[in-house]
C-alpha cells in the first residue's frame, strides 16, 4: 500500500509539473501575441498621423487574425456599420442589382458613370461611401513582419471580445474594426485576448490615441468606454457617427 501511494504521489507531482510547464509556454505565447498586437496598434496610430490618412485595424474572430488598413476619401464611421469582406457575395449582389436596372433607359446615367456605379452598388444593398479602406501594402512596421498578423490559435491564443465606440454591443464573432485618425486621436476601444485561462486587455484611449496593455479583464469595460475628455463618466456612448 505504501509503494502504491508513493507511485501515485510521483505521478501526481509529474502531472503538476507538466501542467505548470505547459501553462508557462502557453502564457508566454499569449504575452508575445498581445504585446505584438499592442505594438502594431501604436504603429497604426503613428502611421495615420504621418500620412494624414485614417487607418483601422480589422479583427477577424474566425481566422484569429488582424490586418491594418488605410482609408482614403471623406471617411465617416457609421454607427453599428457592418464590415463586408466577402468579395464574392458583394459581386453577386451587384450582378443582381444590374438586373434590376434593365428597365432603366440606357442613357439614364450616361453623363455620370461614377453615379451609375454608385446607384448599382446602392441597389445591391452594399454600403456606399466616399471612403475606401484597403490593406496596407508596405512592409515598414518596425519588426519586419508586415501589416497582416495571426494569433497563435493553435496554442489556444484567440480573440475573446472587442468593444468599439461606434458599435453599441461588444463583438465576439465575425469582424470588428478600430479606427485611428490623422490628428492623433482614435476610437475608444477594448480588445480582450485570452488563452483560455489568462486574459489580457488592450485599451485604446480616444483623445490621445494611446494604446495601453493590461493583464486581466477590466472590471467595468463601460467605465473606459464612457469616460469623456475630462475623465468624467457620460450617461451614454457618443452619438450617431464619428469622423
Amino acid at each position: 500500500m505504501l509503494e502504491i501511494m508513493i507511485v501515485l504521489a510521483i505521478i501526481g507531482l509529474g502531472a503538476f509539473l507538466a501542467r505548470r510547464a505547459y501553462r508557462a509556454v502557453s502564457k508566454a505565447d499569449l504575452v508575445e501575441d498581445v504585446t505584438e498586437l499592442a505594438t502594431l496598434m501604436r504603429r497604426t496610430s503613428q502611421r495615420a498621423m504621418e500620412l494624414g490618412e485614417m487607418h483601422r485595424v480589422v479583427f477577424d474572430f474566425e481566422k484569429h487574425g488582424y490586418v491594418v488598413e488605410a482609408c482614403q476619401g471623406a471617411a465617416t464611421i457609421m454607427r453599428n456599420e457592418e464590415l463586408n469582406k466577402d468579395p464574392e457575395k458583394v459581386k453577386e449582389q451587384i450582378e443582381r442589382a444590374k438586373g434590376r436596372l434593365n428597365q432603366v433607359p440606357d442613357d439614364a446615367f450616361a453623363a455620370d458613370p461614377e453615379e451609375a456605379a454608385k446607384k448599382i452598388t446602392a441597389l445591391s444593398g452594399h454600403h456606399v461611401a466616399d471612403r475606401q479602406c484597403v490593406p496596407v501594402s508596405d512592409g515598414v512596421t518596425g519588426d519586419g513582419k508586415g501589416w497582416i498578423r495571426q494569433l497563435r490559435s493553435g496554442r489556444g491564443v484567440k480573440l475573446k471580445e472587442i468593444w468599439v465606440q461606434h458599435v453599441e454591443k461588444s463583438t465576439t464573432k465575425g469582424q470588428a474594426a478600430i479606427y485611428f485618425f490623422p490628428r492623433g486621436m482614435a476610437e475608444k476601444a477594448v480588445v480582450e485576448v485570452s488563452d483560455g485561462e489568462t486574459t489580457f486587455s488592450i485599451l485604446v484611449h480616444g483623445l490621445s490615441g494611446r494604446v495601453e496593455l493590461r493583464e486581466g479583464k477590466l472590471e467595468d469595460v463601460e467605465d473606459h468606454m464612457l469616460r469623456n475628455v475630462k475623465g468624467e463618466r457620460e450617461a451614454a456612448r457618443d452619438g450617431g457617427e464619428a469622423r
